[in-house]
């Protein structure tokens, strides 16, 4: 059950600076501000390495689980 949380999180934690980038240089109607601000790509970057850390995490879990069912057969 960890695994798919697990699984679940880091996709999401990959997949949400993205939709944050998007949604900052959506083009807007109306007296809104100056513009998009600069996007803090150290943050970004340091989150999408995060995810794929964990999603690397859960692989390893899944392929641990698969190895061990075989192995008591």
């Amino acid at each position: 059950m960890r695994k798919y949380i697990l699984l679940v999180l880091a996709l999401m934690m990959i997949a949400l600076p993205f939709y944050g980038i998007y949604l900052e240089n959506k083009p807007r109607v109306g007296p809104i501000g100056n513009g998009p601000a600069p996007t803090p790509w150290f943050l970004v970057i340091s989150i999408v390495l995060g995810g794929i850390a964990f999603l690397s995490l859960s692989i390893m879990m899944f392929i641990k689980e698969s190895k061990g069912k075989h192995g008591a057969q």
